[in-house]
C-alpha cells in the first residue's frame, strides 16, 4: 500500500518542529519528511514526537540543489561530498530514518555535460558504498530547470535511471518528482510503469503553481492507481506549497490521495 507523507518543513509553519508532528498525526497521516538533514538534534525532536504520536520520520534531504561546494558534479568536491552524506545520513539513522534525497547541484561552466555525469556517477557510487553498509538508502533527485530550478545540473528521469544503473548499487535509486517531471518531460504513467523497479520515492504537487495536488492539471488518482498496481509498496511525499490554511489542506489532500 502506498504510504503518504507530509513535509514538515511546509505544514503548520507557525509552530516548532515537534508541535508540527502532533498536528500532522490529528490530520490522519502517519508519515513525515524534512529538508533538514544537516541538523541532527531538530531530527531527534522530530523522531520523539512522532513516538508520541505515531509518525514515523521516512526521509531527509541530504545536501542542497542549490550548494556549490557539495555538489557531486564537481569532481574536485567529491571528499566533501562524501562528508556530509555520511554525516548527514547518521543524523537520519539516529532518528530511526533510513532514506535520504541527494541531489546534484548546479552545473558547472565550462564543463561538459559528460565530465560532469562522470563525476556524479562515481560520487554517488562512492557514498553509496558507505551507506549500504549501514543500511542506508539514496535517492538521486531530478528537478525541473524551467520553472524552480534554472541551472540545476540533472533534469531527465531517463538520464536519472542510467546514471543510477551505472552506479550499480541496490541503494542508489531515484526520487520521481511528479511535480518536476511534469513541467520536464510529461509522460509521467509510462515512465513510471517502466521504471518502477529504480523509483525508491516520490514526491507531489499540483501543475501550475506548486501547491495542493487537487489543483492543477495532474489527474493524480490516475497516477497513483499506476504506481500501486506496478507493485510499488513505498512513500509519496507532499511536498507542495499549501494555500489552504492547515490542517484543512492536509485532510482534503490525504482524501483526494487515498481515495
Amino acid at each position: 500500500m502506498l504510504k503518504i507523507d507530509a513535509l514538515i518543513d511546509l505544514f503548520f509553519t507557525d509552530l516548532p518542529f515537534p508541535k508540527r508532528v502532533a498536528k500532522i498525526a490529528e490530520c490522519g497521516c502517519k508519515y513525515i519528511e524534512t529538508w533538514q538533514g544537516g541538523d541532527a538534534a531538530e531530527l531527534k525532536a522530530m523522531a520523539d514526537a512522532g513516538k508520541e504520536c505515531g509518525v514515523k520520520l521516512v526521509s531527509v534531504v541530504l545536501n542542497s540543489p542549490g550548494g556549490k561546494e557539495t555538489a557531486p558534479v564537481a569532481k574536485e568536491n567529491l571528499n566533501v561530498f562524501i562528508d556530509q552524506i555520511d554525516r548527514y545520513s547518521d543524523n537520519a539513522l539516529a532518528a530511526g530514518c533510513d532514506q535520504g534525497i541527494v541531489t546534484t547541484g548546479p552545473s558547472i561552466g565550462g564543463r561538459s555535460y559528460q565530465e560532469q555525469r562522470k563525476a556524479l556517477v562515481e560520487a554517488l557510487a562512492a557514498v553509496g558504498d558507505k551507506a549500504i553498509s549501514k543500511g542506508f538508502k539514496l535517492n538521486l533527485e531530478p528537478l525541473n530547470l524551467e520553472v524552480d530550478h534554472q541551472g540545476y545540473f540533472l533534469e531527465s528521469p531517463v538520464d536519472s535511471v542510467a546514471i543510477v544503473k551505472e552506479v550499480g548499487l541496490p541503494n542508489v535509486k531515484i526520487l520521481y518528482d511528479i511535480y518536476h517531471m511534469g513541467i520536464a518531460t510529461g509522460n509521467l504513467a509510462v515512465f513510471i510503469e517502466n521504471n518502477i523497479d529504480w523509483i525508491g520515492h516520490f514526491h507531489c504537487a499540483g501543475i501550475p503553481g506548486r501547491h495542493e495536488p487537487y489543483n492543477g492539471e495532474t489527474n493524480y488518482p490516475f497516477i497513483v492507481d499506476k504506481i500501486v498496481k506496478s507493485g510499488y509498496n513505498c512513500y509519496l511525499g507532499l511536498e507542495y506549497f499549501p494555500e489552504l490554511p492547515c490542517p484543512e489542506t492536509l485532510i482534503k489532500t490525504l482524501e483526494y490521495l487515498q481515495g
